[in-house]
């Protein structure tokens, strides 16, 4: 995770694992990391639940001998996941189903990520999370370790000491949160001293300079904001002719709004990331290949337009929607 002002935008990107699983999905999904890193994609997020506790190990796969040249994020808190044979079977009789139905789709993750987490971030918890995690990445030390959906609660002189002593024995290198705005307001407060927010942001709300002292990671950029820009851009042609300028595309379809939105992202974020992902290697390759050839520069107007269009205030308070 490098702070370069003069990236293109695209080493600015970086991919979310959460849906990367093995079994029937492994091979697609090898391919579908690969492609990314091809185009430029340097820095992969993924967790010890994400793939039903399948996706370090398929990244592992991924970067098989090419480990120094990417960087890992993964979490504890929330306990690993386990990909049954019976839910394998069950994913790939799904999958045609999310293209046929994406509405349906797009419910059905709503209500698993709505639902309360259990999470654990005692001393021997973490232990144990972060000897598997090193186990299925097949590496040695994690780039970024997250505290995943942590509240202020959870924050704890054992858990402290624990995080530091990952560190000092060169398993961890860097270290974040991961969770809601709102808890790392609180969090923040209460004077625990990390390094990297990870952690939800939209066009729509100007909250971005909040944690502005730290490395930050956004996640949720396009879909938190896909259908109000889409309804602007439709209704408003002065709107819409001024984006396309700006990004030089025609903006036609919600995919060209997405490319808009991941760009006013990174404006958004000049010394930090941001996560996009797709299970779709076209929509991959489309996204990716519009941040290679696009101006970064014109990022901080394409930020400005759609604020405008919005009319969204600088003093707004920021949301609290939860990461994962």
């Amino acid at each position: 995770m490098t702070d370069v002002k003069a990236e293109r935008a695209v080493e600015r990107i970086g991919f979310g694992c959460s849906h990367i699983t093995a079994g029937f999905e492994a091979r697609a999904n090898l391919r579908l990391l690969r492609l990314a890193y091809d185009l430029g994609v340097r820095h992969f997020d993924t967790a010890p639940m994400y793939g039903h506790g399948t996706s370090e190990e398929v990244l592992a796969t991924a970067f098989r001998g090419e480990r120094h040249n990417i960087s890992i994020a993964t979490k504890v808190g929330i306990p690993h996941g386990e990909l049954s044979s019976r839910r394998q079977l069950l994913r790939l009789v799904a999958t045609p189903l999310r293209r046929w139905t994406p509405g349906l789709s797009k419910l059905a993750a709503k209500r698993i990520y709505s639902a309360p987490v259990q999470t654990d971030f005692s001393a021997s918890s973490i232990d144990r999370s972060i000897e598997k995690s090193l186990a299925k990445l097949k590496t040695d030390y994690i780039d970024l370790l997250l505290l995943h959906e942590v509240r202020p609660r959870d924050v704890s002189d054992e858990l402290l000491d624990k995080l530091h002593k990952l560190v000092r024995q060169g398993k961890v290198r860097r270290l974040g949160i991961g969770t809601s705005v709102e808890s790392m307001k609180q969090i923040r407060a209460a004077g625990l001293d990390v390094e990297v927010y990870q952690r939800p942001w939209s066009v729509r709300v100007a909250d971005e300079d909040l944690f502005a002292d730290r490395y930050q990671i956004f996640h949720g950029s396009i879909l938190g904001a896909i259908e109000a820009v889409g309804d602007r851009v439709r209704a408003d042609a002065r709107c819409r002719e001024g984006l396309q300028e700006l990004c030089r595309i025609e903006i036609g379809s919600p995919d060209d709004i997405a490319k808009v939105l991941l760009l006013a992202a990174i404006a958004a974020n000049p010394r930090g990331l941001v996560l996009f992902s797709s299970r779709a290697r076209s929509r991959v390759a489309s996204y990716l290949q519009f941040a290679q050839r696009v101006d970064p520069k014109a990022g901080a107007e394409v930020l400005a337009t759609l604020r405008t269009c919005l009319g969204v205030q600088d003093d707004m308070p920021p949301r609290s929607a939860a990461s994962h």
